[in-house]
């Protein structure tokens, strides 16, 4: 595979800064009533996700569960996640395919098979690069935060590479028609790593120090290539009195693709360049009319994922105390060598009663009802991520459970997820399959389109076990309808004439997402059918040719000396004719 050329060209950027920054501030700000929230989800359920602050290298490991006694709601969002990977981009089977619009155009010669072509190449890249396991990490984002982010980046021998962004990490911002368009993250990169991606000049082997402030200069020239810089990373889209439509290069692209640092000098900027595409994919679980982030089943579980902490608490101060109780003890002992200890031995003077320890108070805690009400708790955190459903979605990769049967089962279930599947193909699946296509063309790696489909549109249709589960239902009717005809043709065979089983198949497999190999093409089938009428048309006219052949052979050599039946027929017709 050819080595894939940056997507970013460099530029003048004087002046560019400014704009950059404030626009990335006032986003900034936009975000800060979200930060409580999402901070207290990290707390209680997620202590290694969330970026609030640009924190140094050494502090990075600290611990940060101090506040999670009981992780169930951890399980469950992780359950969520497996479940939300199994049900609809699994990486063992097929999740997508593509199709035409128009029918008339499937059916045509080679269409198909290109079609299917172009479906595995894509999931070939898929599974080549790393986005399977940066989706996973998207599916726990959005399940805790409500929003999640995955940036695209072109890969040298991959072809293409997905990172995903946790919460505080990144800013957004939408369009008129409420579709995310501006993506901006803040992160930090050592001075290093800054001079060996945008100063240093491999081709010539040149520094370009303008492109930097002087604080990284200095830093560099004094070896300190390990210090922490802060690096915002805007992609929005330019407006067109932005860019020069007659050309195509980095600053006159659709979207920006800009480079800063935070503290720099305000004409600065490490890399100005564009993308025809947006690079990047922001899918929210639910998001109301007027808000730019999503809310996520953690946001409704919170307050019983907090409860759920306080109770374990609480349970373990009443068994603590059960089995260590406060202790009282004479003045006498004050002092003295004592111990409480399993084992131990205090001695006590007899004068004064041999008192000794005894418990401060009697501790007899009633733990049953508050293990009921846990219980309670943990079953609505279960229910509210969703986990008896994904439960069994991860189990139906191992046991190939069918999509009926998922829908069966759970039916209430897929039908609160609808909304939420919907906006997974609508901002997230949809536009990252639609940059694949055109990246493998770009590459090269996509066979000849065939000429039915020049003017064609091209649509994607998901297949996987969720996708089918939500059309289970219109297979199970088609289902019943085919029996119920069935039992009617012994009353009435022609009943069956009212289906059409060709489309009813054709119909069948498209539902369940059957793969395109397994049914031929119509044009196909219609020359086998009538070949098949033909052998046959030609085999009944052979079965007609022999049994005339066999019956004169019969009459040919029949004894007609003998009386016998031909004989008394001969006669009678001989004695007709006189």
């Amino acid at each position: 595979m050819a080595i894939i050329s940056p997507e970013n060209s460099m530029s003048d950027a004087l002046g560019k800064r400014g704009p950059a920054l404030k626009r990335y501030r006032k986003l900034e700000d936009d975000r800060s009533s979200w930060k409580a929230q999402w901070q207290e989800i990290t707390d209680y359920l997620l202590p290694r996700r969330g970026r609030y602050l640009i924190e140094s290298q050494g502090t990075k490991g600290r611990v940060r569960n101090s506040k999670i006694i009981d992780n169930s709601a951890g399980q469950a969002l992780r359950t969520l996640s497996a479940g939300m990977m199994s049900g609809m981009t699994s990486p063992t089977r097929p999740w997508f395919r593509f199709q035409t619009r128009d029918d008339t155009i499937m059916e045509q010669e080679g269409v198909k098979r290109y079609l299917g072509e172009v479906e595995a190449v894509l999931r070939r890249v898929l599974a080549g690069s790393n986005f399977y396991n940066s989706a996973s990490t998207l599916y726990t984002e959005l399940g805790a935060f409500g929003t999640g982010a995955m940036y695209r980046r072109r890969h040298p021998q991959h072809v293409v590479n997905y990172r995903t962004l946790t919460a505080g990490e990144f800013v957004i911002a939408e369009n008129e028609y409420n579709q995310v368009d501006t993506l901006g993250r803040d992160f930090t990169m050592t001075v290093a790593q800054i001079v060996e991606q945008f100063i240093f000049d491999k081709d010539s082997g040149n520094f370009d120090w303008a492109k930097c402030s002087d604080t990284v200069k200095n830093l560099w020239n004094n070896r300190n290539y390990d210090q922490l810089i802060n690096i915002v990373h805007m992609v929005q889209p330019r407006r067109p009195s932005e860019r020069d439509l007659s050309k195509m290069d980095g600053v006159n692209r659709p979207y920006t693709d800009t480079y800063f640092e935070k503290g720099g000098e305000n004409d600065v900027l490490l890399q100005d360049g564009g993308h025809f595409r947006r690079p990047f994919f922001c899918v929210r679980w639910d998001v109301l009319n007027g808000d730019v982030y999503g809310y996520s089943p953690a946001m409704e579980q919170l307050g019983d994922i907090k409860q759920l902490q306080h109770e374990q608490r609480r349970k373990a101060q009443a068994i603590d105390k059960m089995v260590n109780p406060p202790m009282t003890a004479p003045v006498s002992l004050k002092g003295k060598p004592t111990t409480v200890i399993a084992g131990g031995t205090t001695y006590v003077d007899a004068q004064n009663g041999g008192a000794g320890f005894q418990p401060a108070y009697l501790v007899q805690p009633q733990l049953q009802h508050m293990l009921l009400d846990i219980q309670e708790v943990q079953a609505r955190i279960q229910r509210g991520f969703y986990a008896d459903l994904f439960a069994m979605m991860i189990n139906s990769d191992r046991r190939q459970m069918t999509a009926t049967e998922v829908a069966e089962r759970h039916e209430e279930k897929l039908a609160l997820l609808g909304p939420v599947l919907q906006r997974m193909n609508t901002e997230l699946l949809d536009p990252l399959l639609e940059d694949l296509f055109f990246i493998c063309m770009e590459e090269g790696l996509l066979p000849e389109a065939p000429e039915a489909l020049t003017e064609a549109d091209i649509e994607i249709k998901y297949v996987s076990i969720l996708a089918q589960a939500q059309e289970a239902s219109a297979a199970s009717s088609m289902e019943r309808t085919v029996a119920f005809a069935g039992n009617l043709v012994g009353i009435a065979p022609d009943v069956l004439d009212n289906i059409d089983l060709d489309e009813a198949i054709r119909e069948y497999a498209d539902i369940l997402g059957g793969s395109p190999k397994l049914l031929r093409e119509v044009n196909e089938r219609d020359k086998i059918r009538q070949a098949r009428a033909d052998a046959a048309q030609q085999e009944a006219m052979a079965a007609q040719a022999n049994q005339g052949a066999d019956t004169a052979r019969l009459l040919s050599e029949a004894d007609t000396q003998n009386p016998n039946a031909l004989t008394e027929l001969l006669g009678r017709g001989q004695s007709t004719n006189v």
